[in-house]
């Protein structure tokens, strides 16, 4: 795999890349995650309480996200991924409930406080009549149960995993967390809520996964899933089971390493880029952070990964602590946002980081939104992700044939300390991105006012631009120079003006 310095070639020859077209598909959408308990109620209520630490269910439901669809998509998102749908255990535990969808005892049935069958083929044809996209979370790895100490299952309880012989023996991960092979194993979750370990390398388990999982899509019409802890599966399965999906399927792992990821790009059509995760949070959390190390983490899964723009890209999700938990400067939280929506890969924003909501660790991350009224002026954040948003799917539909706006790399046209500039896309259609972790009060930075070269940014002699976050207009200087004032704390986006004809921004209809 070319690293970044190399690919200003592919750039100026537009080499086309072939993709399956599932996977071309997810690309050019930008999808919104979905906590389906936290998002929207039926009742429409932006006052019903919830106590997040509490970890009850609060009310969210399949209805809720119908409800609230015009929010979303006014957002700019064309795609959903929601909480595992499947029916899970139903008591009340230390560990706290099954809200999140993780703890699945019956995988053909329907989670009731989440909605029907019907209300959750309701969601999928709303969303389809909107030509968005519907992503299920799913879970293949375990099934749950509220054992409180006792390590032996009443497996009748299960569907149709019902007997011990489907699951590997109790031992859990958490007493050899280091152990290469437990890891794939041994039972997640605790003596409380224990996660039984299906045999994945089985072929008749596996083979019942499959299965399910075609049923489960052809069902409800599902255009992509989400597999949960891939790390914990055997990885010769994936391969079968995105067949038998029959969509394009996204595995999720956590790790900062693209040398223990990436491996699995071959096994699944993409990756949540968790790798990438960790150098965004680590870039933009401290405005002492030397933002060069985004540079570093985008080389590393850009030279490891099979196709880097095929991989989940985020800042936030319900397993992590939301970043303005980090750090609540909201110039900073603006800077990864941009990122995350214009850098190489599926842009993933989780529910409530365009509201600067601020829960740190699991349940805190998990906060109802619908408490914030769904405010599209609440902060500055709903615009920027709106026009973010608009401006990738303007320079997705301005790709021609050979020159495909979503296959291109991002090149690096610009690194300081502490400002970082963004080159990705091709002539007439490039979008110059200027990050900056300088923080609302940039002060007198050398990173507060730079130059853009004009043979880094393809952009032309006396070039008329548009700044798309303020609509300002700009002209480059005579050698196609662009001056850039970072004194707002960024970011700064450019496109050309004569391009924007059609975007729906700044005045463009």
């Amino acid at each position: 795999m070319a690293s970044l310095k190399t690919i200003i070639t592919l750039l100026v020859l537009c080499v086309p890349l072939i993709q399956a077209a599932a996977t071309a598909d997810w690309r050019s959408r930008s999808i919104y995650q979905v906590v389906t308990d936290r998002f929207a109620r039926t009742d429409n209520s932006v006052t019903a309480p919830c106590d997040t630490g509490a970890g009850l269910y609060c009310g969210g439901s399949f209805q809720g996200i119908i409800n609230r669809l015009d929010y979303i998509q006014n957002l700019g998102f064309s795609a959903i991924w929601i909480s595992p749908v499947t029916y899970q255990i139903p008591e009340i535990t230390a560990d706290l409930s099954a809200y999140h969808g993780y703890w699945q005892q019956d995988m053909y049935r329907v989670n009731p406080f989440f909605g029907t069958v019907a209300d959750l083929l309701s969601l999928s044809n709303a969303l389809h009549s909107r030509n968005m996209y519907l992503m299920f979370d799913v879970v293949a790895n375990h099934l749950a149960y509220a054992g409180n100490g006792n390590t032996v299952p009443d497996w009748t309880r299960f569907n149709p995993f019902n007997d011990p012989k489907y699951f590997h023996p109790f031992k859990l991960l958490s007493s050899d967390p280091y152990n290469a092979t437990c890891a794939q194993v041994c039972w997640l979750g605790d003596l409380t809520v224990s996660l039984p370990d299906l045999k994945s390398e089985d072929p008749i388990v596996a083979s019942m996964l499959n299965t399910w999982i075609t049923e489960l899509v052809s069902n409800y019409s599902v255009d992509g899933l989400r597999i949960d802890s891939i790390f914990n599966m055997n990885p010769n399965f994936f391969p079968g089971f995105n067949q038998a999906a029959g969509v394009f399927c996204l595995g999720e792992g956590s790790t900062n390493l693209a040398s223990s990821l990436c491996p699995l790009s071959t096994e699944l059509d993409g990756l949540i880029n968790y790798p990438m995760y960790y150098s965004i949070t680590n870039a933009f959390k401290s405005t002492s952070a030397n933002i060069s190390t985004l540079v570093d983490g985008m080389n590393s899964v850009q030279s490891q990964c099979r196709d880097v723009t095929a991989m989940g890209l985020f800042s936030e999700n319900h397993d992590l602590p939301r970043f303005a938990s980090n750090n609540g400067d909201i110039a900073l939280a603006r800077n990864v946002l941009a990122f995350d929506l214009l850098g190489d890969g599926i842009p993933v924003i989780y529910y409530g980081a365009e509201q600067h909501l601020s829960g740190a660790y699991n349940p805190a991350n998990r906060e109802a939104l619908w408490l914030t009224g769904y405010s599209m002026t609440s902060t500055s954040l709903p615009s920027l992700v709106q026009s973010l948003n608009r401006l990738r799917a303007h320079a997705v539909n301005m790709s021609t044939p050979g020159c495909d706006y979503l296959t291109s790399i991002s090149v690096p046209i610009y690194t300081g300390t502490n400002t970082l500039a963004l080159l990705k896309g091709f002539d007439g259609n490039q979008v110059v991105t200027v990050l900056t972790n300088l923080g609302s009060n940039p002060g007198s930075s050398p990173d507060e006012q730079i130059t853009l070269g004009g043979a880094k940014t393809n952009f032309t002699a006396q070039e008329a631009l548009t700044e798309v976050l303020s609509c300002t207009s700009v002209v480059t200087d005579g050698s196609g120079n662009l001056q850039v004032t970072l004194n707002d704390g960024g970011p700064k986006v450019y496109y050309p003006s004569a391009g924007l004809a059609g975007s729906n921004l700044c005045g463009y209809s």
